[in-house]
């Protein structure tokens, strides 16, 4: 059932689908793996957080995992908390499905689907410990910025699913879009506190793995720019 508060109508998504063909090992990953590690949510329906990983450990989300390379490390790391990875590109979701089973890993599912509607939907209030996102599509025309995920809407959307205390955590390599990050954020100071104080980025902090795509960027002179913020 729709939330009154979040009416299904929306002017954003967390993705655009691209995507290429699937490799043999992936195409295992799904058939074999998801039925072990992936997360059928009927849209409208609430989540069972704990029945989902059969405990009541803290769960942070993130939006829009990627390969799921760092996720994978991030999980492994942190064996503490529960990890729930969405992401709608499928050879992604079998690449981290692989790197689950290869790992090991108890404390990590995966959800193909949009990430504003598991968290308008799926998610009960207050019931992350934290969101994270890594490296969103920056849409750089300035035509196409309305498609940015992180929004007004969006943070409505973190500040009624994390917990207070809880974290978001953002990252970006494209200047302008950090700027817009953090005019955004810390424009809703009501909800987050900056944890690096107004008008500031924070540090990387040692548990966001560096990937070898910011490795890369970082070879070319692309500053990368975390931001943290402290749901109140």
């Amino acid at each position: 059932m729709h939330s009154t508060e979040f009416p299904p109508h929306r002017p954003i998504r967390s993705f655009v689908l691209r995507e290429g063909r699937l490799t043999g090992a992936q195409e295992r990953a799904f058939l074999e793996l998801w039925p072990r590690f992936g997360v059928d949510w009927p849209p409208g329906e609430r989540i069972d957080l704990s029945a989902l990983f059969g405990d009541s450990r803290p769960v942070v989300l993130e939006i829009g995992f990627g390969d799921g390379e760092s996720l994978a490390a991030m999980a492994e790391r942190d064996p503490e908390r529960n990890w729930l990875g969405i992401e709608v590109h499928r050879p992604g979701v079998g690449h981290l499905l692989l790197l689950i089973e290869r790992l090991g890993l108890g404390n990590l599912k995966v959800i193909r689907h949009d990430a504003v509607e598991v968290l308008t939907q799926g998610i009960a209030p207050g019931a992350l410990d934290g969101v994270q996102l890594f490296f969103p599509d920056p849409w750089p025309k300035r035509r196409h910025h309305k498609r940015r995920i992180l929004s007004a809407e969006l943070i409505a959307l973190l500040a009624r699913a994390i917990r207070p205390g809880g974290t978001f955590h953002a990252a970006t390599d494209w200047p302008p879009y950090a700027a817009q990050m953090l005019e955004t954020l810390d424009g809703a100071s009501d909800l987050f506190e900056n944890s690096a104080g107004p008008g500031q980025y924070a540090p990387r902090p040692d548990a966001r793995p560096l990937t070898k795509f910011e490795r890369r960027g970082e070879r070319l002179g692309h500053p990368v720019h975390d931001l943290i913020y402290r749901r109140r």
